[in-house]
């Protein structure tokens, strides 16, 4: 079992909310226990999350918290009082790393200025762990889309500079990072940037670039294999994307450009710990703090990237929908939403002659029909597997509670009157076996004389709408290409959609895949009668008949889509 612990930063900053928005919904990696420090406001839906008061006591896969909370803190205000919390969590979290409790840190940002009214010798995260774990040679580096960044100081005056870099001490440095580098890359093209303008134009602006220059040769003649150094003002432009890593002297020499073009997606890596730790590339944002709009997406990035270094053979990130999430809505616009939840409630009334009690959507993507049904004064649960999809829907008016599961997960959140599985959902299973599963946990879900209603495309639905399909969407900034096709020999649908979005001064290409399985009819019959549901009917919007008394192949050659409705 491995251990990531995730350190909330100043109370007072949006420290606190990015970590309960990252953990919400986040997909929980096997093997990994995730422990929070800090202030921290528990949910009541997505993961669940156990307060613990040590890493010893987190010994399953799971979200855990230690709680460091016993401060007056107002939000938005770095104090005296923020400071000391920040101080106690970051010192409750290294005693535990150095007792290797814990294999690694994730940090949220604090305030240097706060940390400093009572402990005035603290500079950084970078300089704190060092410390403590007594590590004498350690490396800032930033890893993002576009390119991966090493320091060779840390927080320093610029006028400290030249200074601190002593031909000893860049050497270490040298030595310390292209090491640190075959580790994460194997056989890496490392570039140094130059100190002074143009290099130093050999020693017109200064001796120092001829002092890089000649450990450089020195180095290379012991495989330690760092180019440069290259004048920072042009290399960004011409030589950036042909290296593993860029070395800079200082700061903002080489974070300006990183953080420029990276933005949330950057990871702060301290090199050259006795233990993993990742941070966030922002500050605490106190000026938005406590209002609900801090962007996690940089926290989720130092997440996943201590978890694939602690074990990268065990990915189970989810992809699909990662990219269209944020526009799934706009793109299915045209979609009756209301007459689809008037559906599935109708066939639920006219069965029993009352409303539900409790309802479960299954893969519910932005759960708008659940929204819907939850705005009317139904008990709502939903849950999907895309974490993206479901943190859309959390920001949504009368949302429902919302829970990271596969639609073939046992379910866990309760029992219900009513389960529906909507907009082919079921289709993106790909064998028999899967909808048995979760035709079997639904079923084991449904409160007594209650209700699972599910839809499925048909084969003729994909020949007549979708084999060879191509369709170009652009708006501001954003360009989506959707194609798709039919595999009719294996009842096989895939779809491609490509994303160019803005991003910069240049546009960011996602890729998505979907494949949809369109299955007999007769194969699902079967799968409902194992589980010992009744069908008590099966629907069209072609038809207002139940069709259930037609032969399978004319419901597969007639209709488009076929609304099942099972009875517990």
């Amino acid at each position: 079992m491995k251990k990531i612990a995730i350190t909330t930063g100043d109370p007072a900053g949006i420290g606190p909310e990015i970590t309960a928005k990252a953990l919400r919904f986040y997909p929980i990696k096997e093997n990994i226990a995730y422990i929070v420090y800090g202030k921290f406001d528990n949910f009541d839906d997505g993961n669940y999350i156990q307060k613990i008061s040590s890493p010893d006591e987190a010994n399953e896969s799971g979200l855990y918290f230690i709680e460091i909370n016993n401060f007056d803190v107002e939000i938005g205000k770095p104090s005296i009082e923020s400071g000391k919390a920040s101080f106690e969590i970051l010192e409750k979290c290294a005693t535990d790393l150095n007792a290797k409790k814990l294999d690694a840190v994730v940090t949220c940002p604090i305030s240097k200025n706060a940390i400093q009214f009572t402990e005035p010798e603290f500079i950084g995260h970078t300089e704190f762990f060092a410390a403590k774990s007594n590590s004498k040679n350690v490396v800032m580096s930033f890893w993002g889309p576009y390119f991966n960044l090493a320091l060779l100081t840390t927080h320093m005056p610029v006028a400290e500079v030249p200074k601190y870099l002593t031909k000893e001490i860049i050497e270490k440095k040298f030595r310390k990072i292209y090491s640190e580098a075959c580790k994460l890359l194997g056989a890496p093209k490392v570039a140094m940037l130059a100190i002074n303008p143009h290099a130093g134009e050999n020693g017109a602006f200064g001796s120092e670039d001829i002092m890089i220059s000649e450990i450089l040769d020195r180095l290379a003649k012991e495989d330690v294999l760092i180019d440069g150094p290259f004048p920072a003002d042009t290399f960004f432009s011409r030589h950036a994307t042909s290296y593993d890593l860029i070395i800079s002297a200082f700061h903002d020499q080489g974070l300006v450009p990183f953080k420029m073009l990276s933005s949330d997606q950057g990871v702060n890596v301290t090199l050259g710990l006795p233990y993993i730790r990742t941070s966030v590339d922002h500050g605490t944002a106190f000026d938005i703090a406590g209002k609900g709009i801090a962007n996690e997406a940089s926290l989720e990035s130092a997440i996943k990237f201590a978890e694939n270094l602690l074990a990268p053979e065990k990915g189970t990130e989810f992809t699909n929908y990662s990219a269209f999430a944020e526009h799934y809505d706009k793109y299915m616009q045209a979609v009756n939403y209301p007459r689809w939840a008037k559906l599935v409630l109708d066939k639920y009334r006219k069965r029993y002659e009352h409303d539900p009690e409790n309802i479960l959507e299954l893969a519910c993507g932005t759960a708008n029909v659940a929204t819907l049904l939850s705005k009317q004064g139904f008990s709502v649960d939903a849950s999907d597997l895309a974490p993206e999809m479901l943190k859309i829907a959390a920001k949504k008016d009368f949302a429902p509670r919302l829970f990271l599961a596969d639609m073939t997960d046992k379910i866990t959140t309760g029992t219900y009157d009513l389960i529906i599985c909507l907009f082919d959902s079921v289709n993106y299973l790909q064998d028999i076996s899967q909808v048995g599963k979760m035709l079997k946990n639904s079923y084991d879900a449904l409160n007594k004389d209650g209700l699972f209603i599910f839809d499925i495309v048909t084969i003729k639905n994909s020949i007549d709408n979708f084999d060879g399909f191509v369709n170009l969407e652009d708006s501001q900034d954003q360009y989506i290409i959707h194609q798709s096709d039919l595999d009719q020999p294996n009842n096989i649908q895939t779809t491609e959609l490509t994303f160019f979005r803005k991003h910069g001064f240049s546009f960011q290409r996602n890729d998505e895949i979907h494949k949809q399985k369109l299955f007999d009819i007769s194969e699902i019959k079967k799968e409902i009668k194992k589980c010992n549901y009744n069908l008590i009917g099966i629907y069209s919007t072609e038809s207002s008949d139940n069709l259930i008394k037609l032969p399978n192949e004319k419901l597969e050659t007639e209709y488009t889509r076929l609304f099942f409705v099972l009875e517990n």
